[in-house]
């Protein structure tokens, strides 16, 4: 076994322990984002070596910088197979990434492998070379999203066990409800700084959309381009924010990040026509996430950034 394997087999709750194996950008965001942060990162290394014995893994070294709210790093299997293992800081459940995985099969997002709940550890597969969507010119990754979200939408939701009603997988309705609720919120927090009418259209749309929708499918619910990574076997989904809901939710979040400039109303209307969508309700979603994307920049105090992405999203309604 590696180094990190035989730190993790011998830590206890030192510090250093932490240090070896934990990126120091990932513990810092950990401790500043969960109050239960930093007992979590000193338990970090007996959960990581309870996996590396139970799964027989080779640890290498994390995934840098790392995300906000788990520890991820390569492995490797007994049979020399790459995987992923990522444990996550324990939170309220608010969506499935289990179910969905399952679900998915592999078709378009990364394979399941293992998951103990009890400690939120996952055993997935690694996508080499690993290349991230996030750096193809606006047009290829459009291309990825057409050929990636069919085959996510396509779940059978028939034969989940982890449906909105049985409290495993969120439906699109609450997790919108909750961002029209924040809107609201920071239009009166806001209302003397910018022209809130934006904000107050946003919470509508968050609340009308989804009770307006036709068709309901697995979401990915975090699809954005980082989110996308190639393997051997092509692009496939990672991260999973699994919910039920409007498959154009998905499309207009992959078009969200590029709203500071990269998006367009013809480009939001040609991947709403590729992926068969209805134009008008990918162009509202879109809106609706931008502008709630621009209202946390000003929360920041990043002005300039939030009166670009609002000029985007009102082009939308041109």
């Amino acid at each position: 076994m590696t180094e990190a394997t035989n730190a993790a087999h011998a830590a206890g709750t030192r510090a250093g322990d932490v240090a070896r194996l934990v990126p120091a950008g990932l513990a810092e965001r950990i401790r500043s984002y969960y109050p239960a942060g930093a007992g979590w990162l000193e338990e970090l290394p007996r959960l990581i070596a309870t996996c590396a014995r139970r799964w027989d893994l080779t640890l290498l070294p994390a995934f840098e910088p790392g995300g906000d709210s788990s520890w991820t790093a390569p492995v490797r299997r007994r049979d020399g197979e790459l995987a992923v293992l990522q444990i996550t800081v324990p939170m309220p459940v608010t969506s499935d990434h289990v179910t969905a995985l399952r679900a998915w099969a592999g078709r378009g997002a990364v394979r399941l492998f293992a998951h103990d709940e009890a400690i939120q550890a996952t055993l997935m597969e690694c996508c080499v070379p690993g290349t991230h969507a996030e750096h193809l010119p606006p047009a290829d990754a459009d291309d990825v999203a057409v050929a990636v979200l069919p085959h996510l939408w396509a779940a059978d939701l028939s034969g989940l066990p982890g449906l909105p009603e049985s409290g495993r997988l969120e439906s699109l309705d609450t997790a919108a409800g909750k961002r029209g609720l924040l809107m609201e919120e920071r239009a009166e927090q806001f209302g003397d700084v910018v022209d809130t009418a934006p904000y107050l259209e946003a919470a509508r749309l968050f609340t009308s959309l989804p009770e307006s929708a036709d068709r309901s499918v697995l979401l990915h619910g975090d699809f954005h381009r980082r989110n996308v990574v190639l393997s051997q076997r092509g692009w496939l989904a990672i991260d999973p924010l699994a919910m039920v809901g409007d498959p154009s939710y998905d499309a207009a979040l992959f078009l969200q990040h590029d709203l500071d400039g990269a998006v367009t109303p013809a480009r939001v209307d040609t991947l709403a026509d590729w992926l068969e969508l209805d134009r008008e309700r990918t162009r509202r979603w879109l809106f609706a996430l931008g502008v709630q994307a621009a209202s946390w920049h000003l929360s920041i105090g990043d002005r300039a950034m939030h009166d670009a992405i609002i000029g985007s999203a009102l082009s939308l309604r041109a």
